[in-house]
């Protein structure tokens, strides 16, 4: 590695960060696009940079998870935090981070709790009580995810995404992004914003989990709809699993 690349790249990307990173989180928690995102800044970055930064906070804040959820993954964490009292003398005291509410993309607040034996870190196998679904019994798919986020709430409810596996590589040829764009051809179905919201996303592996919000979950019953989806999602709070065959 050529080492005043390196730390020129370095450099750069602490540049971006200083100068949009806040903005960018912040654009991100209200929902815009990637490409709205990289238009709305005062700061020229580079879409990449913006998308880096981008993706970083949306797996810190368990919008976007790299494995299967479960409860483990949502125990409270400690952490320190400084105070400091009216003599100006400062001490720390110890926290938890509880993710309740947090993460919320939409504008409803989520007040959802995890029973008392869910914030403990579990060391036992995480059990789904999974169920299939089946249009007769169950109804329009929509609804049905509705009625289950309204029961168990928007902040532990994940739905697969399975966009990985139809990589399009074309932008990676030419520098524009990077691989992990999804093919136009597989999410036609989808309006100019939602085809933008996942493309906009680097789905680096076959299959990442996205939180259940109202975006989401428009996007998976478009697909279902139109053939062109099969997956699975997580409503941890109540430990169900409902698999959702392609059709």
């Amino acid at each position: 590695m050529d080492k005043p690349d390196y730390f020129q790249n370095a450099l750069s990307s602490f540049v971006t960060e200083a100068a949009c990173g806040g903005a960018v989180r912040h654009l991100t928690d209200s929902g815009y696009t990637l490409d709205q995102i990289v238009d709305r800044l005062d700061y020229p970055a580079p879409r990449a940079k913006v998308q880096r930064i981008m993706m970083e906070y949306l797996y810190e804040s368990r919008v976007l998870l790299r494995s299967e959820p479960s409860e483990e993954l949502f125990a409270p964490r400690e952490q320190f935090v400084q105070e400091q009292d009216a003599y100006g003398r400062r001490s720390f005291r110890k926290t938890e981070i509880d993710y309740i509410g947090r993460n919320n993309m939409t504008n409803t607040p989520d007040l959802t709790t995890l029973s008392p034996w869910g914030k403990t870190a579990q060391t036992r196998e995480f059990l789904w009580k999974e169920s299939v679904y089946d249009s007769r019994r169950d109804g329009k798919l929509t609804e049905l995810l509705h009625r289950k986020c309204e029961k168990y709430g928007e902040t532990y409810s994940y739905v697969s995404c399975h966009f990985g596996e139809t990589i399009n590589d074309q932008y990676s040829q030419n520098g524009q992004n990077g691989a992990g764009t999804v093919a136009e051809e597989g999410i036609s179905c989808l309006n100019g914003r939602q085809r933008e919201y996942i493309q906009g996303i680097r789905w680096e592996q076959p299959v990442l989990y996205h939180r259940l919000n109202r975006r989401m979950l428009e996007i998976i019953s478009k697909l279902y709809e139109a053939g062109a989806y099969g997956g699975a999602c997580f409503f941890v709070t109540g430990r169900e699993k409902i698999v959702i065959p392609a059709r």
